[in-house]
């Protein structure tokens, strides 16, 4: 098979139709058949039968389309990568940053920055660590803030600085509270790994009463007396009064990354960028009682 016919059985093979493909590679459709028909005389099986009027494909056809595939997920991010090039302007900056960066943190950085250079363009967005060092990678955002980077191939991390994690609970505790004390039947769970990897070496919760997607909601589920959890100290600033917040023992510490791509030249609206958080962040990270 050359790339034509390729492409052409991949769009049958995408659309379930021999007119939606003709028409998404912008041929008609007696000749989307006659390519159709010269790949399988060049394969030396069919692809695809008739069935009462419609297209079913074979089982080699399967068996080629699982290792088609793939190629064309690639070239799908290849076009991703160009329209992002063609966009990429020198006053314009794209951020990802956690959920939990992208409550309070995020938004003052960038308020500061803005006040400094009104000129420029700022796009944020929200995701898992993982997705964001794909975003990266793929060029859709120029540079991420998060907690653990997963550090893959093409990845430069740049530890920024170093802020504590926090006890959240509406009960009432006299002193700092004890990892190896929290009761596991009030236990709420964040599914995130990101902040539980530092946990992880301290304690590990066999149980929970429920298990949430973000720091975030777990701190709203111990405003409303639910349980109790670890957050970092963002998010507990943010969404509990300074009461339900508590100090640790042992007292524990993650750090927050600035992650960019390293085949990628920094604009010079990142670079300040990246300054400002450098020399600004510690200055409004919230403090423990």
């Amino acid at each position: 098979m050359n790339l034509r016919h390729l492409e052409m059985f991949y769009s049958v093979m995408l659309f379930g139709s021999l007119t939606e493909a003709a028409a998404s590679l912008c041929i008609s459709q007696p000749a989307a058949s006659k390519l159709l028909k010269h790949a399988e005389q060049r394969l030396g099986f069919a692809l695809f039968k008739r069935v009462k009027g419609k297209l079913q494909p074979t089982k080699e056809a399967y068996i080629l389309y699982e290792e088609i595939k793939p190629i064309y997920d690639k070239i799908n991010e290849l076009n991703k990568l160009t329209h992002n090039l063609a966009k990429n302007t020198k006053g314009q900056i794209t951020l990802g940053c956690l959920p939990s960066l992208g409550l309070s943190l995020i938004p003052k950085l960038t308020a500061q920055f803005l006040k400094k250079y009104p000129g420029v363009f700022v796009n944020i967005g929200t995701d898992h660590t993982q997705a964001l060092e794909q975003k990266l990678l793929q060029r859709e955002i120029d540079i991420a803030v998060t907690f653990h980077p997963h550090t893959q191939h093409g990845i430069i991390a740049t530890p920024i600085l170093e802020i504590p994690l926090v006890y959240i609970d509406s009960q009432f505790v006299r002193a700092d509270q004890d990892i190896h004390l929290i009761d596991e039947n009030r236990w709420i769970q964040p599914d995130s790994d990101s902040l539980m990897q530092v946990v992880k070496k301290y304690r590990t919760f066999n149980k929970s009463i429920i298990n949430v997607q973000t720091y975030y909601m777990a701190g709203e589920l111990v405003r409303q007396g639910i349980g109790c959890s670890i957050t970092d100290i963002y998010t507990a600033a943010y969404s509990l009064p300074k009461e339900m917040i508590h100090q640790m023992k042992p007292r524990l510490y993650t750090t927050i990354y600035i992650l960019r791509n390293a085949n990628v030249s920094t604009t010079k609206a990142t670079e300040d960028f990246i300054e400002l958080i450098k020399s600004e962040i510690g200055l409004i990270t919230p403090s423990i009682n």
